[in-house]
């Protein structure tokens, strides 16, 4: 008698144990770490971190419950919002000379403009998200349902972004030698259609014109790649007409945007969204030597008007 209690007692102990393990654990206090981010779309991919799960038992299911603002109102267009982005199977290391290297990497995808990483909770917002009218401005707060064996949790408010769009360009002032600043004014002219080009002015402290013929850029990469930073290269954007005139430099190229992708490889200091600029005088243009570099990034065709002032 005592013997087969003894074997029922065990076989109850064993079913328990594999039911608990089937259970799993779902925490209370799952969510992100950094709880609002400030971020500019249009520049490049967002990413936020991913959800401290706090030991809940994984793999997790992430998704988004709805995006919405402060009263509560949901962005319902903004969640239904895709756009043509790609699907990396490779990293560009910036070295590519044309567009069928890139090419070989990414494969042309549609996504949700606000994505998320199902498997960790992380929120992706491709650059290609620029429709104004669907996404303009603001402040937007997430609603993030997660799902595990052990169960769901819904975190409300579980993360808040605050957008500024790129715009139709971008600029970033990077640095200096020579001379003590500069500013750099970026302009579409009005109604501009036809090719995308590009008037670029360099001017003097007065405000007369430097030739574009004395302006040299500087090489990052080697001699055998197109990484050469000055007006010659737009990273892999073709360039159709290069024209260099006393007071000017006019660029025509493809289309946009400039640059098709990003700088450098990371940790080269130049942000993925855009194209660095470097150049430099020996002394002929001001009376001594000066350099300076900054990264842009044009999205829009048209005609675009450049102007750099030298502060000195």
């Amino acid at each position: 008698m005592s013997s087969c209690l003894l074997f029922v007692t065990g076989i109850a102990l064993l079913t328990g144990c594999k039911k608990q393990d089937k259970v799993g654990f779902i925490s209370p206090t799952i969510g992100y770490t950094t709880k609002t981010l400030t971020v500019v779309t249009g520049r490049g991919i967002i990413l936020s971190a991913a959800l401290a799960t706090d030991e809940s038992t994984k793999p997790i299911e992430a998704s988004i419950v709805s995006i919405h603002d402060e009263s509560g109102k949901v962005f319902t267009e903004l969640m239904n919002y895709k756009v043509d982005t790609y699907y990396w199977t490779g990293t560009p290391t910036g070295l590519e000379t044309s567009l069928d290297q890139i090419n070989s990497i990414r494969v042309p995808v549609k996504k949700p403009a606000i994505d998320i990483n199902p498997t960790n909770g992380q929120i992706i917002i491709y650059q290609e998200a620029k429709d104004v009218t669907i996404f303009p401005q603001g402040r937007y707060i997430f609603d993030i349902k997660v799902k595990n064996s052990g169960g769901e949790i819904i975190i409300k408010n579980a993360l808040t972004i605050n957008t500024t769009p790129a715009g139709p360009y971008s600029y970033s002032f990077s640095g200096v030698d020579g001379i003590t600043s500069l500013d750099v004014k970026i302009e579409k002219a009005e109604a501009s259609t036809g090719p995308t080009k590009l008037i670029v002015k360099t001017l003097r402290k007065d405000g007369t014109p430097i030739d574009p013929k004395t302006l040299l850029g500087y090489e990052y990469g080697t001699a055998a790649n197109p990484n050469l930073k000055d007006w010659h290269n737009l990273g892999l954007q073709k360039i159709v007409k290069y024209t260099e005139f006393p007071d000017r430099l006019e660029i025509e190229t493809e289309g946009t945007p400039i640059p098709v992708i990003g700088g450098l490889p990371t940790g080269q200091g130049i942000p993925i969204w855009a194209q660095r600029i470097d150049m430099y005088n020996n002394g002929s243009a001001i009376g001594k030597y000066f350099n300076y570099w900054f990264d842009f990034a044009i999205f829009e065709p048209g005609t675009w008007n450049i102007t750099i002032k030298l502060n000195y």
